[in-house]
């Protein structure tokens, strides 16, 4: 079972960014990724930002940015003509909830819980791109066109 749990450090290859002060690192869901953060709030931005698709868009007109951070949207509203700062409404910005997808997956069990979230998540793109008429969204759910998923 590989949902959020925590390994002996020493397993890992590959050095990570993450710190804190926790004893065991917390580890990757996705079975190929080798990423282990020492804090949930590490670990679950690595999720969101690697394994699911982009949660966030700009409803400006015409514009097409998508991403997966609330401060790369804000440094994208700043390249605005008019200056926008974030909505105050979540529904103005938010795809779908990726908090609630986030505690999905850490609630979870079993080895397939990631590939479910996975699912889930792009079946909620899907959704909310026929909701704002969005037929790109449909033709590249994930955002990252050319990214293997």
């Amino acid at each position: 079972m590989r949902h959020f749990s925590h390994v002996d450090a020493s397993t890992f290859t590959h050095p990570t960014r993450c710190t804190s002060k926790q004893r065991q690192p917390l580890v990757c869901p996705v079975l190929a990724c080798v990423i282990s953060c020492k804090r949930r709030q590490d670990l679950e931005r690595h999720v969101q930002s690697a394994h699911l698709p982009y949660w966030v868009f700009c409803s400006s007109s015409g514009c097409q940015w998508r991403g997966d951070r609330l401060d790369k949207f804000q440094s994208h509203l700043s390249t605005h003509d008019n200056g926008q700062s974030l909505p105050a409404e979540e529904q103005e910005y938010q795809i779908y909830n990726v908090k609630m997808v986030l505690s999905w997956i850490r609630d979870s069990s079993g080895d397939d819980a990631i590939s479910i979230a996975q699912k889930f998540a792009v079946d909620l793109v899907k959704e909310r791109a026929l909701e704002l008429g969005k037929q790109q969204w449909l033709d590249d759910p994930w955002g990252r066109s050319g990214r293997q998923h």
